[in-house]
């Protein structure tokens, strides 16, 4: 049974057993002599907590001895900070792979073309000037710079800037690293002037687009509960009409859409509150989770809206009528009311037809023939339904056909014809 003490390093807390934690102290303090740098240190017990998290040592787990040989084995002796040739070649390793990090250090804004310019060794001036061009050429270049910047980690520790060259993460490369660093280049930055105006400028504007992202993800959501309770409450039907939902399948098929739409708010919450804190707050695989269930669901809808969409337009169809009145024959034509759509057809015979939907009073509209002169009188005729519920047509969408053998002089108030039909012959307009 081995006794255990609380030790911090990196500022993480951890659990040792009181032997792991005496060669852990001898092997820090070996490395103290041979560097008396502080930034190094802090570099080493950073990469040390590193190493101990990915080998599984968290909360109550606790270091053992084995753990600080493993410690050793990847970060190398003390003896690898001695500024002399020969320990620079016993502590040469192979260089890891690259990651893809941020160069806030080397940045001018927020380090996105320092960072590519690392991962690919190319002049960092290179992108820099690609993501001018791509802004001023249609703004693409700086939409990509935004999402590196929320998607794309800094490289804030020794250990981030060594793996963002390709670097093997050992006590002497940290401590080149430390060496390396552009004191003066900071200096420069720290005291600039324009690149703190552009940060605050440009940070002040992603959390505003990140408040109002998080604000219209909500809003939606809520509006999307309101219209389930909505519907719950008129026994799953959500308009007058009923053209849809009606059976089974198409209440299915409206809750998968009422979902999808969700999880398409609930995407732009989670945008919102990464571009105000630039930094993604989900795992990658919930990530993973949330956009597979959408194309998931997006599929399952489509295959469902396909019968579906022949149903809605049939029970429409069901719902739209046409009468038609025969009249007397007619050259001219005087339309008296508004708010309503005409149209002329050729026809062998005169008539007037009256195309709606559902069951307007259409006997209030009253179509007299006199001296050649046809009288289309609409003044009488209530053109507004009554809703108890959500209307997909608040009107009878009423549309008037004039047809003739020949075109005819109208005189009517301006009225637009419905999209893709032709117009009335238009003579002289009064009201």
């Amino acid at each position: 049974m081995n006794e255990i003490t609380r030790i911090h390093l990196g500022r993480q807390p951890f659990t040792a057993s009181i032997e792991a934690h005496k060669t852990l102290e001898a092997y820090i303090s070996a490395i103290q002599k041979q560097v008396n740098d502080k930034d190094v240190i802090e570099e080493v017990e950073l990469r040390m907590a590193e190493l101990l998290t990915e080998r599984g040592i968290s909360g109550d787990t606790v270091i053992l001895e084995g753990d600080i040989d493993y410690l050793k084995e990847h970060l190398g002796n003390p003896q690898d900070f001695s500024d002399s040739s020969e320990a620079e070649a016993q502590t040469e390793k192979q260089a890891e792979s690259k990651q893809f990090f941020r160069d806030p250090e080397n940045g001018m804004v927020a380090g996105v073309a320092a960072g590519l310019a690392a991962y690919f060794g190319i002049d960092v001036v290179l992108f820099r000037i690609l993501f001018v061009i791509g802004t001023l050429t249609g703004g693409w270049a700086l939409l990509i710079y935004i999402a590196l910047w929320l998607l794309v980690p800094p490289a804030k520790t020794g250990s981030d800037r060594l793996r963002m060259r390709g670097e093997s993460v050992t006590l002497s490369n940290l401590k080149d690293i430390v060496d390396r660093a552009d004191a003066t280049g900071a200096v420069k930055r720290a005291g600039g002037t324009v690149a703190p105006i552009i940060n605050t400028v440009f940070g002040v504007g992603l959390k505003l687009i990140g408040v109002a992202g998080i604000i219209t993800g909500l809003g939606i959501v809520f509006g999307l509960v309101a219209t389930r309770i909505y519907m719950a409450a008129h026994h799953g039907q959500l308009f007058q009409e009923n053209l849809f939902p009606v059976g089974a399948t198409e209440h299915f098929l409206a809750d998968l859409i009422l979902v999808l739409i969700g999880l398409i708010a609930v995407f732009g919450v989670v945008c919102g509150v990464a571009i105000f804190k630039r930094k993604w707050p989900l795992r990658g695989w919930a990530t993973g989770a949330i956009v597979g269930v959408f194309f998931v669901g997006l599929a399952t809808a489509g295959a469902l809206s396909i019968d579906t969409a022949h149903n809605v337009r049939d029970r429409y169809l069901s719902r739209a009528h046409t009468t038609t009145r025969s009249v007397e024959p007619f050259q001219n034509v005087a339309i008296t009311g508004k708010d309503i759509d005409y149209r002329w057809e050729y026809a062998e015979n005169y008539s007037v037809a009256f195309h709606y939907f559902d069951n307007p009073d259409i006997s209030k509209i009253k179509t007299t023939v006199s001296n050649n002169l046809l009288q289309i009188d609409t003044s009488a005729y209530n053109r507004d339904r009554n809703c108890s519920m959500l209307c997909v047509f608040p009107a009878y969408n009423l549309l008037i056909t004039v047809k003739g053998p020949r075109p005819l002089s109208v005189d009517s108030p301006t009225r637009p014809a419905m999209s893709g039909m032709p117009a009335l012959p238009q003579g002289t307009l009064t009201q």
